[in-house]
Parts: structure tokens; sequence; C-alpha cells
């Protein structure tokens, strides 16, 4: 892929269009959606993106009633637009939740509902051509991708193994979904593509009061915490994933089983079975992943199967968050000692503790330097995160993983959690990101959508 600038405002033109509605009352929106079926109807087209911007320009979350719309790029635009506004007008009549929304409607009343937190995903989620729409339509993202490409400082640049080029051959697609699935390739990969929708974030206005990452996702978090420098964090990111390559030289790196049950049953099957391996990920209260060696983690497999638990060994290239890749521990604690941690901006919650890196740099190295040996306890994180005012939750990066462990973990409380990359690759990563800029407006958070087609 070429990551120099191109027209941007072509890129634009075939993108969604965002409608935005906010009044003082839920009959007040009626009346602007009424008002601008009128519009429609003696509208030439070629003004529909000025009325609208226009729409965008006079929206306000802090209004107590919002409606935004998806606009998709249509042959047969004005008759779409007038049965997206009946539709709207019927939606708002009869569904009486406080929020909603449907396939491309998105509805809220009442004020934020609390604190917005970033989650940056781990190795697993990766996959080629991950933030390639974005890559299209925001130049940050490009110029991230390049600062990337220049810290990965190899003969083949990093975003060569995200957007391959393929030649039609076969079997191609899974010899470069394999190159991307190395560890010393996928960790700083996941984290160009994070930091990357990170800046895209941000030029809507939308910053987080908190962050944390899965396993790798920590280097994410703590870059998006500002405790972190751009060139560090890459350099972090090789480094990281060069080093937990090479774990376990030429003997055994063991590897990795997620297991579906409770935390407590998977504890006592440890336990009870005396297999050699530890509890390594707390994902979600129904899943947690073992980490050891190898025999012993088709041993737990075998023991899973006999009491009816589902097992699944991991693709991974160790026993990750244990004591077998200690020989990967070791130098990243030396590359950890020679870089500057700068001073915290928001709270980052540790897969260690569960709960924020201290602000002291003596301590916080301290827990990222033992955090390749150490289990990752992403619920009490979660948790922590919910008890500290935390309701929004965006995961940052390829796929949606996390979203999914979230909403398992709170799943009787009320909160929001969503991806920006919501289809992992399968639809438009245009689309993807505008659904999540019109859920977060629609719930009240403070969106800056004069940014939408904007170049």
């Amino acid at each position: 892929m070429d990551l120099q600038d191109h027209d941007y405002a072509a890129s634009w033109s075939t993108a969604p269009e965002i409608l935005a509605f906010s009044a003082d009352s839920k009959s007040d929106l009626k009346k602007n959606l009424f008002n601008l079926k009128a519009v429609f109807q003696s509208l030439d087209l070629n003004q529909f993106s000025q009325v609208a911007a226009d729409s965008r320009a006079s929206f306000s979350a802090s209004r107590p009633y919002r409606l935004l719309i998806i606009i998709e790029p249509s042959d047969n635009l004005h008759e779409n637009l007038l049965d997206v506004i009946e539709k709207a007008a019927e939606d708002l009549e009869s569904n009486e939740a406080s929020c909603w929304s449907t396939k491309n409607m998105f509805f809220g009343e009442s004020g934020c509902p609390g604190k917005l937190a970033f989650a940056f995903p781990g190795q697993g989620s990766q996959y080629t051509f991950m933030g390639h729409d974005l890559a299209h339509y925001f130049p940050e993202v490009r110029r991230c991708l390049a600062a990337a490409d220049q810290a990965f400082n190899r003969s083949e640049k990093l975003t060569q193994f995200i957007f391959p080029n393929l030649t039609g051959k076969d079997n191609e697609k899974v010899l470069v979904e394999e190159k991307l699935r190395s560890t010393d390739i996928a960790q700083p990969a996941i984290g160009a593509v994070s930091s990357a929708m990170q800046r895209v974030l941000h030029r809507f206005g939308i910053t987080p009061a908190a962050a944390c990452g899965h396993s790798y996702g920590e280097l994410s978090a703590l870059y998006a915490s500002g405790c972190l420098e751009e060139e560090t964090f890459f350099s972090l990111s090789v480094a990281r994933g060069k080093y937990m390559a090479n774990a376990g030289g030429s003997g055994d790196k063991g590897g990795m089983l997620a297991v579906k049950a409770s935390m407590d049953r998977i504890d006592d099957l440890i336990q009870s079975s005396g297999v050699d391996v530890v509890l390594a990920n707390r994902n979600s209260p129904d899943q947690g992943v073992l980490s050891g060696p190898t025999d012993a983690i088709l041993q737990m497999k075998a023991v899973c199967k006999d009491n009816k638990i589902r097992a699944t060994v991991l693709p991974v290239a160790a026993a990750f968050h244990s004591k077998l890749v200690r020989e990967a521990a070791e130098p990243f604690k030396k590359k950890i000692a020679s870089v500057q941690f700068s001073q915290f901006r928001i709270p980052v919650y540790s897969n260690t503790t569960g709960a924020p890196y201290p602000d002291a740099e003596p301590e916080a190295k301290a827990i990222l330097s033992n955090h390749l040996m150490n289990p990752v306890r992403f619920i009490e994180e979660i948790q922590s995160m919910y008890r500290d005012g935390v309701r929004i939750f965006v995961e940052v990066g390829p796929r949606t993983v996390l979203t999914g462990l979230i909403k398992a973990i709170l799943k009787d409380r009320d909160i929001y959690a969503m991806a920006l990359d919501a289809s992992s690759g399968r639809r438009s990563g245009i689309t993807d990101a505008c659904k999540t800029l019109c859920t977060l407006a629609s719930i009240g958070y403070p969106v800056d959508l004069l940014q939408w087609k904007k170049f």
C-alpha cells in the first residue's frame, strides 16, 4: 500500500453522510425531521451534502434529545432519503427506550452516562488489511503507519505485512496471514493500527478519561496516556514482539489453552489435575486462558474434554504470561529501563494489579517489566474501571474481542461497549467508524461532527 498522500476529497465523496438532529423535546425532534423531509422533496441532490453538513454544524450533544442517521451512498438517494425520514419518525413514535439504535439510526436522551475509556487489544486480533479503509480516508493514519515502518527497521516494511501485495496465487491468503501472526510482526502491527485508530478518534474530539489494554495492548494504553512518546512506544512494541518470538530458544516454548468455564471451575481443575499450568488470562467470568509446557497444555485439553468443558489450543508462539517466557522478560526489562516515562495524563489500568499504574516512574516501570510473566487480570481491571466511573468503553484496534469480554464482565451494569472496527474488516471500515461516532453522539458524548468530511 502506498503511504503517500492522495486526493482525500475524492475519497470522501464516496463516504456515508451523517444527518444529526438535537432538540429540547422529542416533539421538536420530529418537527426537525418533517422540516427536512419538505426540503428533500424539492432538493437538488447535489446540495444534499451541504444540508447534511449544516445539520452536523447545528447539532449539540448537550441537548436532551438526539438523533443521528447514516445515509450510505445509493443510486436511489432521493427515494431512500424520504423513506429514511419516514422510518425515523415512526421509530421515534413507537420506541420508548431512552437510548436505541437500528441499522443506521441512533437515538438518545438525557446526559452522557459517565467517563469514556479506550481499550486496546492484544495479539490474536490482527488480520491482514486491518485499518485499510481508515488509511484511505485519514492522512493522520497514513502518517502514523509510516512512523511505525521507520521504527520496524527491517528489510520489509511493517505495512507490507499489514497490507500485503496479493497476486492471486494459490494459498497466498493463508501464507500472508501466517506471516502477520508471527509474534515479532503481530505485536508492532497491532500497535501501529491501534495508535492510528486512536488518532482518528482524536480528530473528532474523542479523548479517553482512562485506558486499558489486554496483554500487548497495555503498551498501547500507556501510549494513549501520554506516558510513552510515539517513538518509545513503537520501539518497545518491536522489542517486545522480538523477545517474545525468541522466548525459550530451541527448547519447548510452551502453549496456551482457552477454556470456557468459570474462574473457580478452572482453578479447581488445575488444582485437582496437578498439571503444571497456570491461569494466565482471567478474561471474563466464563473464559480463562491457561499457559504451560506443550505437554501440559495437551493434558489439560484432555482433562477439559473429560469434564465436558470446551477448550481450544491457541495459535501462539509461547506460553505467554508464565515463567516460560522469562528469557523474553529479562531483555525487555532492560529495554524498559533504558527509556523515559512521561507523566500520565490519564490513568492506565494494569493487567497485573487491576488498578491504575502508579505515577512514580520506578514503580510504573517495575509493573511493566514483569508484565510478560504475570497473569492478565482483565476481569479485575474492568471492574475497577467501572467502580471509578467509566461507563463507555471504546475498543481501539483490530476486531472486537475486548468489546465482548467487557460486556460479559459488566453484563448486569448499564454501560456502553463498542469497537471502532466493529465489522472486523468484513464491511466498510469508514462506515464502522461512522457508526461509532453516531453512537457516542447519540448517548451525549461531545463528538466534533464538523470533522466529518473535512479535508
